[in-house]
């Protein structure tokens, strides 16, 4: 059995080209990387290097064995993630969320059911999501479309609707509902931390100019001192009393509308089946 650390030395070398370079990156000395080397070849049976007096390279049964070593170190660190992953798993609940509503709407509801367990959150992209549920960075993902993974299981949770908030003054505020074709020449205000919003309104909105505000004060800030277009949504509005000064105007194109699942491991089924039940039975309820 090679041990882990001859493995990543070797990888290292065919990294670095020379024992010096190799050596200096480890933070050992060149001798030792040597003797290292010397040891995998021992242990393999077979020569890793043509040796000359100014240096040593590797050979072809080398390289194939850096690349083997480079793909066992990348499993080995997959196993080590994985195993801390799970471990926290059993203690604690992370949900990775592609947008803000669903994510704020979630988590007083697993405080409900899992209110012994520490519960955290962060927004993340879609793919990301899907793969941390897979690995287990993430016990539950909330996705703005349906997974076709067979390892994963999802239900449907909330929907949300895109909508501009513009000041009563405004060109568009006549409007009963907009396009994106109204924007172009717009300066928007755009709060950074809304998910896969905020490459919507990029991606389809290529006509509009954005003015992205990190912080919720800076934008609540820049809303009541200027004239600029910003964006809200259905799950805004409905709850609190609007703006008198700004008229909400929804926008009336298929991305606007987004509806959010809820997805976990198959093998977290059983253990979130109650709390699953209970979104069900509330989504119905709605």
């Amino acid at each position: 059995m090679i041990e882990i650390y001859l493995l990543e030395q070797l990888c290292a070398f065919a990294e670095h080209g020379t024992l010096s370079k190799a050596a200096e990156s480890l933070h050992i000395s060149q001798p030792a990387l040597s003797r290292s080397m010397k040891k995998i070849e021992e242990e393999l049976g077979v020569s890793l290097f043509e040796r000359d007096k100014a240096k040593i390279s590797l050979n072809e049964t080398g390289e194939l064995a850096a690349k083997l070593a480079t793909e066992l170190l990348s499993l080995n660190l997959g196993m080590v993630r994985r195993i801390k992953a799970f471990d926290r798993s059993q203690r604690s609940i992370t949900v990775g969320a592609c947008a803000p509503f669903p994510m704020n709407e979630l988590m007083p509801l697993l405080q409900e059911y899992f209110g012994g367990m520490l519960i955290t959150s962060e927004l993340a992209e879609l793919d990301d999501i899907e793969n941390g549920l897979l690995d287990s960075t993430y016990q539950i993902g909330i996705l703005n479309k349906p997974t076709e993974n067979a390892e994963l299981f999802c239900q449907r949770f909330v929907s949300e609707h895109l909508y501009i908030s513009v000041p009563k003054t405004h060109r568009l505020a006549d409007r009963k509902y907009v396009k994106y074709e109204d924007f172009d020449g717009e300066r928007f205000l755009l709060f950074e931390h809304i998910g896969f919003w905020k490459e919507l309104c990029h991606s389809k909105m290529k006509g509009a100019n954005f003015l992205v505000q990190n912080s919720m004060e800076s934008l609540e800030e820049l809303i009541n001192a200027t004239d600029f277009p910003c964006f809200t949504t259905d799950a805004f509005i409905h709850p609190a009393p609007r703006d008198t000064n700004r008229i909400v105007i929804p926008i009336e194109e298929p991305e606007a509308y987004a509806t959010f699942y809820i997805a976990c491991q198959n093998s977290y089924k059983k253990k979130y089946a109650s709390f699953f039940n209970s979104i069900r039975s509330r989504s119905i309820q709605v």
